[in-house]
């Protein structure tokens, strides 16, 4: 495309030529942001970037009919990287941290929910327009990309979901709907809202229990139901599992590091056996691991011996392992939970 003021430049072709690097550009940003969220512990659903599309890139500057002088240095998300969140507050926690990391245009930014109108339905994402901070901007590897602009889109998962069904419905405002489905349309974008919310406050409210769990087992108090929050609490907290985690570590039993994330397929399995055992409270876990503790290491070397390069595992995977051999389940019963293995019989026959 040809620039109108007269001055002959082939605008799509200079970007065609210049889009390899803004690809580059866009991984590099990935790459950062991805140990910036990690470092600061932000889980996500997503990231993912691209640079614009060259037909994109035209339609654009065509449709804009002259407002761009020079596209290159003005079209704000020739780069583009878009976060999916887990959560509302996360989403702002993000933006925060793009902001510490980078120099932001606030007058390119904005969150779009906070701009949409009363009488406006939708459900937007915060939309950050950034360049690199000088201090990076002079490091070798970034100093290509100094003075580029890039777009950061950042979402929840349901904020994400919305757009990508409105985006085929193709009603960017309340007033292009019919009448007929305008209060349908508003109802809807209300409940992901709700959901957002609702999602947020569930997190809060777990962590808040979790909490409460931990100060009980503090105390002495056992009578809690087994669940995935109860049954945490208590391995963190009750001297009883830091013996038992004590006797797996003098025998050579690998245990996952206390940074080490516990997979979530442990805590499912331990309080899914637990409840089809009747062992509803964390009291009943208790006191089958304090009867069955002169156990514990002749039970685990049967599996140690069985395996030629055992591999690291959970408080929650051990336990859940010596509780099947304690309670003298059927092969069956282990076999669901684990691979076949001779080990099992063997420890099983130590339970009189």
């Amino acid at each position: 495309m040809k620039d109108e003021s007269g001055a002959g430049v082939d605008w799509s072709a200079a970007y065609a030529a210049s889009r390899n690097r803004y690809e580059r550009y866009c991984g590099k940003l990935q790459e950062l942001l991805g140990q910036v969220l990690e470092k600061c512990g932000v889980e996500y659903v997503q990231m993912e970037g691209r640079a614009k599309d060259v037909a994109s890139f035209t339609e654009k500057i065509q449709r804009k009919g002259g407002k761009y002088t020079d596209p290159l240095a003005e079209v704000t998300d020739l780069a583009g990287i878009r976060i999916i969140a887990y959560y509302v507050e996360d989403v702002e926690r993000i933006a925060g941290l793009i902001r510490q990391e980078f120099s932001v245009l606030e007058e390119h930014s904005g969150d779009k929910q906070a701009e949409l109108a009363d009488n406006e339905f939708g459900y937007a994402s915060f939309h950050l327009v950034l360049e690199l901070a000088d201090k990076r901007s002079s490091l070798l590897e970034w100093e290509e990309f100094r003075g580029l602009k890039a777009e950061v889109q950042v979402r929840t998962a349901l904020q994400h979901a919305w757009a990508a069904v409105n985006h085929k419905l193709d009603y960017k405002k309340s007033q292009d709907s019919p009448r007929e489905l305008r209060r349908r349309l508003f109802r809807l974008s209300a409940l992901f809202e709700l959901a957002d919310e609702e999602f947020s406050k569930i997190r809060s409210d777990g962590r808040r229990i979790a909490d409460a769990y931990a100060r009980e087992v503090s105390s002495g108090t056992y009578d809690l139901e087994v669940n995935i929050d109860s049954v945490s609490a208590w391995i963190r907290e009750d001297p009883l599992v830091q013996r038992l985690r004590q006797t797996a570590h003098r025998i050579g039993w690998p245990l996952l590091a206390d940074s080490d994330p516990v997979p979530a397929v442990d805590r499912r399995d331990l309080v899914h056996f637990l409840n089809a055992q009747g062992m509803t409270r964390i009291g009943d876990l208790r006191d089958a691991l304090d009867r069955g503790e002169h156990l514990i290491e002749p039970v685990l070397r049967r599996f140690i011996d069985d395996e030629e390069e055992p591999h690291a595992t959970s408080m929650e995977d051990l336990m859940t392992q010596f509780l099947l051999v304690y309670r003298k389940v059927p092969v069956e019963v282990w076999d669901t939970y684990y691979e076949p293995t001779g080990a099992f019989e063997a420890a099983r026959a130590l339970v009189e």
